[in-house]
């Protein structure tokens, strides 16, 4: 049987191993190349669902660019 402080070792070694380990990238497909729908001219086909909820624009204004959130007289 081993002892104590070599098990220890072990444990922390393997330990150590598995968190620096890369994750699997399970959820890129493997094999072909994916790409984004396009229209029938070529532009991005942005169809979908967009949910317009947030009071932060998309395009922040240069006055706001620093700020994560407006305040309640912005957003009013």
């Amino acid at each position: 049987m081993l002892n104590r402080p070599v098990a220890l070792t072990i444990v922390a070694v393997l330990a150590a191993a598995t968190m620096t380990a890369p994750p699997p990238a399970s959820g890129q497909a493997t094999g072909s190349a994916w790409q984004a729908p396009r229209t029938a001219d070529g532009r991005p086909d942005l169809q979908g669902v967009w949910d317009f909820r947030s009071l932060t624009p998309l395009e922040r204004p240069t006055s706001v660019a620093d700020r994560e959130t407006f305040s309640e007289e912005e957003a009013a």
